[in-house]
């Protein structure tokens, strides 16, 4: 027996609030427990005979993705394959004269120096090769992308909710959370704050998509108050208002510089579509930047926020740095194959060596850090992979749906990459599958479905 179409949507969505929710899934267990739900619902999926035809055609149309990404996988799995001492001798130098100086009888090594944390990593990745197959035949019209994107935003407003309100209460530590860090901000479920601010600004991302489809559905030129109040805008003007408050009261530079620039990407979309600068779509993020940024900002006292962009100098973000200069020593050395995804934590207590006095799980920088796990070969396959990606979501650009994830869809990535180059929400188990399932709409074959 199969699952209805709308019965599978449900399940992917509530897969994907589980495992975006919790901390993110950066728990080892966490991580198995999703990849072992994203396999069973895509053998669920595949019970079903039309989206079954439907992912075959999906994986047709995009066969040269697809192929890509088969090879990054196959290239990731053979970093913990284990190879005779002798072969690692010859291709990878550095990390012989690791293993060499451990002084273990061992003859068999990986490539990656923390086999068991790639493993994980893999599994992720399978999960979002999973997505990339499914989601564009689940989610392939506009009633069912709009569904997809307003429980994103339905979810973000939740955990805002909640964090805002687990902030003003003081953070308290429980059997289910602890609080540590970040006393005086809003974290929520999450412990990190800039990964929880990222979190909630892709739910806003998806907020704001959904408005774009429904002008585009209803083709709209003028939107008035009152008609705003008879249909689901509304209701996503209220979600954003608290996305906007939970992402303000994380207190992060980053989050709060990445979600402006998110605001502004869709007026720049909204300029270009209704040719005018004052519009439907305009008007609501010209509303959103004065209330929610500005108004609430004050309300919510924005004096520690302005306190920490002014005070950001390089010598007080020496340690974060040094860091990223390690990271960028630890590609040099292991240029080639690298050290294995995932495996920065271990190669830091390997080769560090000046005194900073915690143990640093990630480089602060993803690109770096990519480069170092991934080596020059992996690196080459991702940009292959992007390249295939965004080679596919510029087709039928003239069409007025694909122009509007192309435009929407690169300027996110965009400022994903600059956000990047001084945080490690890349490398977020949950964070990247929130985002693998937002990128997944590039491989919805519109045209297909309109004919």
């Amino acid at each position: 027996m199969s699952l209805r179409k709308d019965t599978l949507q449900n399940l992917f969505l509530i897969i994907l609030a589980i495992t975006v929710s919790f901390n993110g899934s950066i728990n080892p267990l966490l991580v198995q427990t999703s990849s072992v739900s994203f396999i069973f619902f895509f053998i669920l999926c595949l019970r079903n005979i039309k989206l079954l035809e439907q992912i075959k055609i999906n994986f047709l149309n995009n066969k040269i993705f697809f192929n890509i990404f088969f090879i990054y996988l196959t290239y990731l799995i053979l970093q913990i394959v284990p190879l005779p001492i002798s072969l690692i001798e010859i291709i990878a130098p550095n990390n012989y004269d690791l293993y060499t100086s451990i002084k273990i009888d061992k003859q068999l090594w990986s490539l990656s120096i923390d086999p068991s944390n790639s493993y994980f990593l893999i599994l992720n990745c399978i999960n979002f090769l999973i997505i990339f197959l499914v989601f564009p035949t689940l989610f392939n019209r506009s009633r069912y992308l709009k569904k997809f994107l307003l429980s994103l935003c339905i979810l973000g407003f939740c955990h805002a909710v909640f964090a805002t309100y687990w902030m003003l209460i003081g953070n308290p530590s429980n059997f289910l959370i602890e609080k540590i860090h970040y006393l005086n901000a809003s974290t929520g479920l999450f412990v990190n704050r800039t990964v929880f601010g990222t979190f909630l600004y892709l739910c806003t991302f998806s907020g704001l998509y959904y408005i774009v489809i429904f002008f585009q559905k209803n083709e709209i030129i003028n939107f008035n108050f009152r008609e705003q109040l008879k249909s689901k805008i509304f209701f996503i003007r209220i979600f954003i208002i608290f996305l906007s408050i939970g992402i303000l009261t994380t207190w992060s530079r980053i989050a709060n510089l990445s979600y402006i620039l998110i605001l502004l990407s869709f007026l720049f979309y909204s300029k270009i579509f209704f040719k005018k600068i004052i519009n439907p779509l305009s008007t609501i993020i010209i509303f959103i930047l004065i209330f929610d940024i500005f108004i609430m900002a004050i309300f919510f006292g924005n004096a520690y926020l302005i306190e920490r962009i002014v005070e950001t100098s390089i010598a007080g973000e020496e340690v974060r740095i040094d860091l990223q200069r390690f990271a960028l020593d630890q590609f040099r050395r292991f240029w080639l194959f690298g050290y294995g995804n995932g495996a920065f934590e271990q190669v830091f207590k390997n080769f560090y060596t000046l005194p900073l006095g915690v143990l640093a799980q990630n480089a602060h920088n993803d690109p770096v850090e990519f480069l170092g796990e991934v080596g020059i070969l992996g690196m080459l396959i991702l940009v292959l992979l992007y390249i295939s990606y965004f080679s596919t979501i510029i087709k039928d650009i003239k069409r007025v749906k694909q122009f509007a994830r192309f435009i929407l869809l690169s300027l996110l990535s965009l400022i994903l990459f600059i956000q990047s180059l001084v945080d490690f929400s890349l490398h977020i188990p949950g964070i990247l599958i929130l985002l693998m399932s937002i990128l997944s709409i590039g491989l919805i074959d519109f045209k297909s479905n309109n004919n």
